[in-house]
């Protein structure tokens, strides 16, 4: 058991015995209004002016009695009575009091103990404001209110107190006859008390209305149901429905943006909800005392208060209900209300928690005819076996292909998380496994599917740390991060029938991955070298993040690389991108610290965010949600080879990176064009120069003109 004060404040606030056993009236109406979930501890009392008051205050000038009322003297002169103590069941408000005209109803006016006789209460035409604040809530046997024709603010209509334009509903009597009501068309608020502690089972509501006040339909023990999803009421005030102990059923508008503290707290009978998306607040106890043993929290809430759910209480003690489950999405206020603790108030809450995804596929397992045989638990639907659990614990385990003589066809989410073997092969015949069939399955290496798979499920694989080596055998689609986080994969081989892999950049998270391998089919998906691309092979989608090449060159005919492409990969010092390639998808080469020079040609004309020379800032502080600019920061000495009047020249200056013009690609090096052209010049004279030379060196070895005779001698040359 525990006692949080925090409970306490918020009951002390709210002037709420600790022995009550049902709603109690008496020091909760009698002096406070309830607070809402985030006043809880600053509740404050409420004037007779502070709700709908169309007259003046009430003068601090003396409490005066005469006859059975008690009044005092509003600002204007006029009566407001503030006790009454007539022994009269057939109550008339008189219009005058010593002389003086009776204009207010205060919200003690017919006493503030529940045990008030009056069985009916005539209005007359002086009153011009009756408190708001649950006047007749004390009226245990009140079965009618009358109103004089001729008031101008109030009218009454089969024994039921509304303002005059009948846009508020003030009280319907505790013990009028019937045990169904329609709320009339047109009434927008039901306000403090105003349809509390009756008899009724059945209550219709109109779309007109917009508004519930504090306790408007409090301990309504014969309510099984009530259906607000036509209303527009965006705000559940706090103790609303406080002790409908029958209640069963509750339908929520769409509009619904706040339920406030306590509005459903004893409701012993309601054991199921369905929130509406949209909700964003869920005041403190607003569940406590309920047959709730779970609760699905739409992610549109941000704020849930302590004890909202999953507690019982007495007195000022609050009890934690076991095994209470808490579904909603991950990171959110759900979430975190699993653990929510604090040291001041002395509590910590330990729920189970449970995505809408998981708690979707628990509600499956349990609905099905299950069996086991061997290491494996398994369904049978329609005469076919579906894995659900492998407790398998050889090194090498062959999944078999019939179970209790069924064709095993399929597996469901964590069949294989539990399993303590390396390396598993699925028999051929099965064709489906679902969302995290092997989530982190602790030591598998090694996984081999058969050519009769055909799809596989969200986050299939996720976290297995340990797997090596994954050949996906005819899968032809999967689901969203069906890789996820396999930290250790370094190969893996898709079926060329395969046409979804789920989204961009699959493989992102698998930080040891060297190969992607697309066997022949007409799949969407392709490999060379084992780079994964389209089946066009126009479009690269995934370099693996550990391929150990430092240059990569782009084959020619690539027009397109996606996102994240190449996001992280660890070794790639030089990426050759060819002038055929027009598209840079967002992040194509985000975090790739060792590629610090890049070519782009002018042919590149679209360029996604941060698509390269950009890294994560590891100061970043995720939690600051002001701004989102300081995420990335540039690498550090990265030069981007380009010309001017481009996209890539423009991204550049942009993300403030060095720019390198004037330059052509050679081999693996950039030259500058001026040095090529000085170097083309002194390379052709050069040449011309060798080629004078040889000229001359030719030259002087040619003889002599003349003939020799026999002798030797030249002929005609005198001796």
């Amino acid at each position: 058991m525990l006692d949080h004060r925090k409970t306490a404040a918020f009951l002390a606030a709210l002037l709420i015995g600790a022995s009550a056993a049902v709603m109690p009236a008496g020091s909760a109406f009698a002096d406070n209004e309830p607070a809402s979930a985030s006043e809880a501890s600053t509740a404050e009392e409420v004037t007779d002016s502070e709700e709908g008051s169309t007259a003046g205050t009430t003068a601090d000038s003396g409490r005066k009695t005469s006859g059975s009322f008690t009044y005092t003297l509003t600002d204007e002169g006029t009566a407001c009575i503030q006790d009454c103590s007539s022994e009269d069941k057939d109550l008339v408000i008189p219009a005058e009091i010593d002389g003086i005209a009776v204009t207010e109803l205060g919200k003690k006016a017919f006493g503030d103990t529940p045990d008030q006789i009056y069985e009916t209460i005539s209005i007359p035409a002086s009153i011009e404001y009756i408190s708001a604040d649950g006047p007749f809530v004390f009226c245990e046997q009140l079965r009618e209110i009358t109103v004089d024709e001729n008031n101008e603010h109030y009218v009454s209509a089969d024994g039921v107190l509304y303002t005059k334009d009948k846009k508020d509903l003030l009280c319907y009597p505790r013990k009028k006859e019937g045990s169904s009501f329609t709320v009339p068309s047109g009434v927008e608020n039901i306000l403090f008390g105003g349809i509390y502690m009756t008899d009724l089972k059945e209550i219709k509501l109109p779309s007109s209305l917009k508004s519930v006040k504090q306790y408007s339909f409090g301990s309504n023990q014969k309510l099984k149901s009530i259906d607000m999803s036509g209303t527009q009421i965006t705000d559940i005030s706090s103790f609303a429905f406080v002790d409908c102990s029958a209640l069963t059923e509750v339908k929520f508008p769409a509009c619904l943006e706040y339920i406030e503290g306590a509005a459903f707290w004893m409701c012993k009978s309601l054991g199921e909800i369905t929130l509406p998306n949209g909700l964003l607040s869920i005041g403190q106890m607003s569940f406590m005392d309920t047959a709730l043993k779970e609760a699905a929290i739409p992610s549109s809430v941000q704020e849930i208060s302590y004890c909202a759910f999953g507690y019982t209480s007495d007195g000022d003690e609050q009890t934690p209900i076991d095994d209470f489950v808490i579904i909603g999405a991950y990171g959110s206020a759900a979430y975190n209300y699993c653990t929510d603790s604090s040291t001041e108030e002395n509590y910590k809450n330990n729920f189970t928690f449970r995505t809408f995804e998981e708690d979707a596929a628990v509600k499956e397992i349990l609905a099905l005819d299950r069996d086991t045989e061997d290491d494996y638990e398994y369904a049978k639907i329609d005469g076919k076996a579906y894995i659900l659990t492998c407790t398998a614990s050889s090194k090498t385990v062959t999944v078999p292909s019939t179970l209790g003589g069924l064709p095993v066809v399929g597996a469901y989410p964590s069949a294989f998380s539990g399993c303590s073997a390396e390396e598993i092969v699925i028999s051929e015949g099965m064709t489906e496994l679902r969302e995290l069939t092997f989530y982190g399955c602790p030591y598998l290496k090694k996984l081999t599917l058969p050519q009769s798979m055909k799809s596989v499920g969200d986050s299939c694989f996720d976290s297995c740390g340990n797997l090596e080596e994954l050949d996906c055998g005819g899968a032809v689609t999967f689901g969203e991060d069906a890789f996820a986080n396999c930290v250790s994969l370094r190969s893996i081989t898709i079926s060329g029938n395969c046409s979804e892999l789920g989204k961009s950049a699959p493989f992102l998270t698998c930080s040891a991955l060297e190969e992607i391998n697309v066997t022949e089919g007409d799949g969407a998906y392709s490999s060379k070298k084992g780079v994964l691309f389209d089946n066009s092979g126009e479009v690269l989608i995934e370099y693996p993040v550990s391929r150990p090449d430092k240059v990569y060159k782009i084959p020619s005919g690539t027009k397109e690389i996606r996102e994240f492409a190449f996001g992280d990969c660890k070794f790639l010092e030089d990426a050759v991108i060819p002038k055929s390639v027009t598209k840079l998808g967002d992040y194509a080469f985000y975090g790739c610290t060792s590629l610090k020079k890049l070519r782009a040609y002018k042919e590149l004309k679209d360029i996604g965010t941060d698509a390269f020379g950009m890294m994560a800032n590891a100061y970043y502080d995720s939690s600051d949600t002001s701004s989102n600019e300081a995420q990335s920061i540039s690498i550090e000495g990265f030069k981007l080879y380009t010309s001017k009047n481009t996209a890539a020249y423009d991204y550049a200056k942009e993300h403030d990176l060095k720019i390198v013009t004037g330059t052509v690609r050679l081999g693996n090096k950039n030259i500058n064009v001026f040095i090529l052209g000085v170097m083309g010049v002194l390379l052709i004279v050069g040449i011309v120069m060798f080629t004078v030379a040889s000229s001359q060196k030719h030259i002087r070895k040619k003889p002599a003109a003349g003939k020799k005779d026999s002798s030797g001698s030249r002929k005609g040359n005198k001796q």
